[in-house]
């Protein structure tokens, strides 16, 4: 469990966020309502018909509204972030939606390092050891060049063997997990997932070394739901918001 409830990102880095939420979760019409005038603000218009919410977007001035399908909104807002240099409130903003978790902008650890504070709910977490997340890797495939180098520092081949890196000319290095050995390709169940005696829990084989993504999930109660996670949050409690956050 995390001690702190709050997470730094770069501009970077929620940017990517966002746009992993909206390839991984498909159509989010309740969302794309709700950050539209954020991202857009004239430029589109929400039009109710009965019960079905639509988007039109003006793609640029002089040019007529344009309906746009929830399945291409996603794409489209991320491409609008990446290409438009929004103040980081506006990124707040659009965060706490899209994530739906208290966000603000906020400076990281390093001097001038700005970007924005995002809540994550791990405190008030508690898994039920049910193996579902194990079971199914599609949430997440990437562990951190550090938690590769905390394997390789602790002479875990065991480990090292199951991550199949990627290394593309320009690109950051990928570390893909995890690697079934006699196939060659990614399995689809965690090869650490242990089922117990009892037969209806299971545990982790590398519980105190896992991958900083393990260790991170659910992270938000959104999260959660959409991966169907089965463990337990407790009750929101009203914390203060970090005291590093800055209203610009």
């Amino acid at each position: 469990m995390g001690k702190n409830n709050w997470i730094f990102l770069t501009r970077e880095e929620v940017l990517d966020a966002i746009a992993i939420d909206f390839q991984q979760y498909g159509p989010q019409p309740l969302i794309f309502k709700d950050i539209a005038p954020l991202i857009l603000k004239s430029r589109c218009r929400i039009i109710q018909q009965g019960e079905e919410t639509s988007i039109w977007i003006q793609h640029g001035r002089g040019y007529p509204l344009q309906k746009i399908d929830d399945k291409d909104l996603g794409f489209y807002f991320s491409h609008i972030l990446e290409t438009t240099k929004y103040p980081l409130k506006v990124i707040a903003r659009i965060c706490a939606i899209v994530f739906q978790t208290r966000a603000c902008p906020g400076m990281g650890i390093e001097k001038d390092n700005y970007g924005i504070l995002i809540e994550n709910h791990m405190n008030g977490f508690t898994c039920c050891r049910c193996g579902h997340c194990c079971k199914s890797l599609g949430y997440s495939s990437d562990c951190t060049k550090e938690d590769y180098l905390r394997w390789q520092a602790l002479g875990r081949r065991d480990i090292m063997e199951r991550v199949m890196i990627i290394q593309e000319s320009g690109k950051e290095t990928q570390y893909r997990i995890w690697l079934e050995q006699d196939t060659g390709v990614l399995a689809r169940t965690c090869p650490w997932l242990k089922p117990e005696p009892q037969g209806y829990s299971f545990s982790c084989l590398i519980q105190d070394i896992k991958p900083e993504v393990c260790q991170q999930y659910p992270f938000t109660r959104k999260h959660a739901v959409m991966t169907g996670c089965k463990g337990d949050f407790l009750p929101s409690l009203q914390e203060k918001s970090p005291g590093r956050s800055l209203d610009h």
